[in-house]
């Protein structure tokens, strides 16, 4: 971890930014309307800061993937603090570990919140509903026109980086629980709803490149849904599409060890390799009666 230090002389290691490892992260379908008005927000005037965003939604539509999306477009580091009820004040801004030097008992550890803030990159808080209101009071400077945040543990006060963003998201059911005080500073609201089906198609097809049988399987995949009078999430959709898919590359697997072909002796590799082969809608009717429990075929 990178340390730096603050104005009052003291050391500190500060958070890790996200950067995501997966290639199909690279590729963003549709949301034009919530990149634009997230966009807007953050650019701020002469007159007035950068406002402070709060994304709202059923688990699962992709409000965390808008963010990382905008961080890559930005070009600013994404730091992520994840919103639950266990999170305290300090946590919001310091935690203290036992050190590993000999010659310190003590390593302070600054928040993504603080790191964001001295660095000048994106804050996403996620889950912010489930944060208890005695932390959330911590953020009332962070969020309106002082954009500083008081540490007892650090012993100072963190200006904001003029380059510093922050974005929250929370559940559609967890927004009432927020105190006023919180709500009121983040602003503007987005409600981040279900893709249209042509968006979720493209999401599918960018996930199942070169996919011999991609009509078949999409007809498949949107029929299984209608018998259970649900608009699937993007969510659901890569959840179920990658199931699908290893249970395809079980079956030729377990096809090459019955015919003692290449690889009959050799023991099975978890590696996440996938070779060509059809995927069937038998292989998506089994990976959803799995994921969604329903004996629907």
């Amino acid at each position: 971890m990178k340390t730096i230090t603050l104005n009052n002389a003291k050391k500190v290691f500060v958070s890790e930014p996200y950067r995501s490892r997966h290639p199909m992260l690279a590729d963003f379908v549709g949301r034009f309307h919530e990149l634009k008005m997230i966009t807007a927000a953050w650019l701020g005037s002469g007159l007035m800061p950068p406002l402070c965003p709060l994304l709202v939604g059923d688990p699962g539509v992709g409000k965390n993937r808008l963010v990382y999306e905008l961080s890559r477009r930005t070009g600013l580091d994404l730091y992520i603090l994840q919103g639950h009820e266990d999170v305290t004040a300090e946590d919001m801004a310091c935690s203290v570990r036992f050190s590993d030097d000999p010659g310190r008992s003590m390593d302070y550890v600054v928040s993504p919140l603080v790191t964001a803030m001295h660095y000048g990159g994106i804050c996403f808080v996620d889950e912010i509903g489930k944060v208890r209101p005695r932390a959330l009071a911590l953020l009332a400077s962070v969020l309106d026109e002082r954009r500083y945040i008081d540490s007892t543990l650090l012993g100072e006060r963190v200006h904001a980086h003029p380059r510093f963003r922050f974005i929250a998201a929370t559940n559609t059911g967890e927004i009432n629980v927020l105190p006023e005080f919180i709500r009121s500073r983040l602003r503007p609201v987005i409600e981040v709803g279900y893709p249209p089906r042509e968006e979720i198609n493209q999401i599918i097809a960018r996930q199942t490149a070169h996919e011999p049988a991609l009509e078949i399987v999409l007809q498949t995949f949107w029929d299984l849904f209608a018998g259970i009078k649900r608009h699937p999430s993007p969510r659901d959709a890569i959840h179920l599409f990658a199931l699908a898919s290893s249970l395809r590359h079980y079956d030729q697997i377990e096809a090459k060890r019955r015919t003692g072909g290449n690889g009959a002796h050799e023991d099975l590799r978890i590696n996440g390799a996938d070779t060509a082969g059809l995927l069937t809608p038998e292989h998506l009717g089994e990976a959803f009666r799995q994921l969604f429990q329903l004996n629907t075929l």
